[in-house]
């Protein structure tokens, strides 16, 4: 589950810009014809169009559920966020998309929270005390469609068709150095070289973009501060963490991107510790940049087949 999570990670950083929530546009709908479950980038979704044409989305990994409502017109901005029922009211912190059409918890809801849900008629969403969507359950399936989606994204198929899926095939370059794997259902390209015993470097590629990633052998010890260095340029990044993997949250610049094609050395440090220090020299990282960002493209080559058009 490892390189799942990474690249379910990636997909939400490099391709998503922000949230890792989309409303899904080819949803299989439940039989009372309200919600619809699709797989959406390593995670699967439960989605119920609303009075008016909003949306309220369901969206689980590995279990854990969280939510989030896409409107067609901007929502009003909160700093306090509360989902109530007749009985029971989960306090959260509102997080929104750029142009305020988005607004989604980036926390997991808890055995409390959706027990609720599975016994609620009418369930709001407010922020700042204003609800800003009310929407009925009762008599829509809802806890098919919370059972659906749980299941979903453990990987099991049902009424949705197939779960979230197997970790992608990986290909090995003739130098025996790196590794790649085309997502599909991330709409990701990971490239990876083994640094040592203990850690994986990972050059990422979608949306036009590349990241990189370090996978270790154990939960990492999180920091606030990141700082890559090589022997002729270096930048500061923001860690983000997820266990065994440690990511940037930001894509590498164009800047970036330069000076690590031609690096000699490059150092990973968090709040001033090393992490993992890498001699590059011969090992064709810049070539390898050039390929990952090929396979997001949807090309052909050493590792297959590029991701399919979206």
């Amino acid at each position: 589950m490892k390189l799942r999570r990474l690249i379910a990670l990636a997909a939400a950083v490099l391709v998503a810009g922000g949230p890792a929530h989309a409303a899904p546009e080819d949803a299989v709908l439940n039989k009372e014809g309200y919600w619809g479950i699709d797989v959406d980038r390593g995670a699967c979704a439960a989605s119920m169009t609303l009075q008016g044409g909003s949306v309220f989305l369901l969206r689980a990994v590995d279990g854990n559920v969280t939510f989030g409502l896409f409107s067609r017109t901007a929502l009003p901005r909160g700093k306090t966020g509360r989902i109530e029922t007749e009985a029971y009211g989960v306090d959260f912190e509102p997080s929104y998309g750029e142009d305020a059409t988005t607004l989604y918890y980036k926390g997991d809801l808890d055995a409390r929270a959706l027990a609720a849900l599975r016994l609620a008629r009418q369930v709001r969403v407010l922020t700042d005390g204003r609800m800003v969507a009310s929407m009925t359950f009762e008599g829509t399936g809802f806890e098919s469609a919370l059972d659906g989606v749980t299941a979903c994204s453990k990987g099991e198929s049902g009424w949705w068709g197939k779960g979230a899926g197997a970790e992608p095939a990986v290909a090995e370059h003739k130098d025996g150095l790196w590794r790649m794997m085309a997502d599909n259902e991330n709409g990701i390209c990971t490239a990876l070289v083994a640094v040592d015993d203990k850690y994986t470097f990972a050059l990422l590629a979608g949306g036009g973009q590349i990241g990189f990633s370090v996978l270790g052998d154990k939960a990492f010890k999180r920091g606030r501060k990141g700082r890559f260095e090589t022997d002729k340029y270096s930048f500061e990044f923001k860690p983000g963490y997820d266990d065994e993997v440690m990511f940037s949250e930001q894509s590498l610049d164009s800047q970036a991107q330069f000076a690590l094609r031609r690096a000699k050395t490059a150092l990973i440090s968090i709040d001033g510790k090393p992490l993992i220090d890498m001699a590059l020299e011969g090992v064709g990282q810049g070539q390898i940049m050039d390929d990952v960002a090929a396979c997001a493209r949807g090309e052909a080559g050493w590792w297959g087949e590029g991701l399919k058009a979206r």
